[in-house]
């Protein structure tokens, strides 16, 4: 199922035999001014759909997102040209019943050229310590270094997954079995009947940060709060700033520590950490992706990722949401369709024009699905690790035909087409219809329900 050769020189490139790991922590503190959160946050849940513009950031300035946009243009499937990034094509299709085109760029090279592109990527763990009112204990110490599942830290486990090692996968309703890591079946499934059979876009080896890092958040700074808004140690559970993290995140990839290059990937691990926005004291983000003007000159793109991983062996307040893997793969997977976090030119219109208004009109494959049942958004695996065996909680993700509203692609054969991977049943039209109109998922994906009559009939 998985290779296993070569795994524990990875483990130990990323997290013993590096001068990095051998030296002390970098602790990294926020520059934001703040003062105490007043009473409770409101949880909405996890990675909410009214989080929409903080699941996927585009820092990008008008002149690279016009530069990107005019990428763009010209014929499907082609490399693109004109830009520091990570590998990546440009494509185009028809959407609504306007006939308006809705043009993306996505990682690798183009699907019909084939061949494999290679992400160089950096894993990076934080620790994230919660001190107290008295601004000197740590009465929280979230570190995906330490020990969890199977004795094996988070990162370790992670990096024994299926987001960088080769696991089978069923397909079906039309998509063949596939082996290969995670997003890359997933994206390959995205372009079933237009790939090349060769075509592939991996993730490299996970390469070590510079430092070990742990970011130190205050509670009378604002950092971090008890969602019932009791004085800590928590009765409820801890929740930090998203402003708070960003500020961090931004501080990890900046100048003074990773230096981050435009052609490599970051990926920002943590444990257990979720995040409320401040202004409206709503939670909770788990993760997000962005994209952001990169080091090397005005065409340079850096894209990058936030997950946090919530270990099997502790209590989850959102149930099985988030488990260990669920929100890498749920991340890296929108990173890869919609790296650039596209704002401008046509919005993805719903699957019935002018039935619901969205948060959000993007490539995010993830939204889609995660507000699903645990049945339908979960896609388990069992993979063997160093610690034994270990069941991986991956996201299903929505695939490109489910944006581009094309029930029946002709690659996909007869049937009501295939819009999901792994789990290729979650996104179809075999869901009960329900007695009224309503929306299952979220964000523009999700499914609408509505034809304008009283009763409600399934579309």
């Amino acid at each position: 199922m998985r290779k296993i050769a070569g795994l524990l020189s990875i483990l130990a490139l990323l997290f013993a035999a590096v001068p990095g790991f051998a030296a002390s922590k970098k602790v990294l503190k926020s520059t934001l001014k703040g003062s105490r959160v007043v009473g409770p946050i409101k949880l909405l849940g996890p990675d909410h759909y009214s989080f929409a513009k903080y699941k996927a950031q585009n820092h990008l300035p008008t002149a690279l997102q016009n530069l990107i946009a005019k990428q763009q243009q010209g014929p499907q499937y082609h490399n693109c040209t004109g830009l520091i990034t990570l590998p990546c094509f440009n494509s185009w299709f028809i959407t609504g019943y306007r006939n308006s085109v809705y043009s993306y760029s996505m990682l690798g090279h183009s699907p019909q050229a084939g061949g494999n592109s290679t992400l160089p990527n950096v894993l990076i763990p934080l620790e994230v310590q919660l001190i107290g009112p008295d601004n000197v204990t740590v009465l929280y110490d979230f570190d995906p270094k330490a020990p969890q599942d199977l004795g094996l830290s988070d990162a370790s486990i992670a990096a024994q997954g299926p987001m960088w090692n080769s696991a089978s996968y069923p397909g079906g309703g039309g998509l063949a079995p596939d082996t290969g890591q995670f997003t890359d079946t997933t994206i390959r499934a995205s372009f079933n009947g237009v790939k090349a059979s060769n075509w592939h876009v991996t993730l490299g080896t996970p390469m070590a940060p510079k430092n070990p890092y742990a970011a130190q958040l205050f509670f009378n700074n604002g950092d971090w709060a008890c969602i019932n808004g009791e004085l800590p140690p928590c009765t409820s559970f801890p929740v930090v700033s998203i402003d708070t993290m960003s500020n961090i995140f931004e501080q990890i990839l900046g100048p003074a520590n990773e230096n981050s290059p435009s052609t490599e990937l970051p990926i920002i691990l943590t444990d257990y950490v979720t995040a409320f926005i401040g202004f409206s004291q709503n939670c909770c983000v788990l993760g997000f992706h962005a994209a952001q003007q990169g080091k090397e000159g005005p065409n340079a793109v850096l894209v990058w990722t936030w997950a946090t991983w919530i270990p099997q062996s502790v209590q989850n307040p959102f149930g099985q949401f988030g488990l260990d893997t669920f929100v890498l793969t749920h991340e890296v997977s929108e990173l890869y369709h919609d790296p650039f976090v596209q704002t401008t030119g046509t919005l993805i219109s719903p699957w019935v024009d002018g039935s619901a208004q969205f948060g959000q009109g993007n490539l995010e494959t993830g939204d889609a699905i995660e507000a699903m049942n645990a049945a339908d958004s979960i896609f388990t695996l069992n993979l063997n690790t160093t610690g034994g065996m270990y069941t991986y909680h991956e996201q299903n993700e929505a695939l490109l035909p489910w944006f581009t509203r094309n029930p029946k692609a002709p690659q996909q054969g007869p049937g009501p087409g295939v819009y999901s991977w792994p789990n290729t049943n979650t996104l179809n039209n075999g869901h009960p219809c329900p007695s009224q109109d309503f929306v299952y998922g979220e964000g523009p994906a999700g499914f609408v329900f509505d034809d304008g009559s009283p009763t409600g009939q399934c579309h």
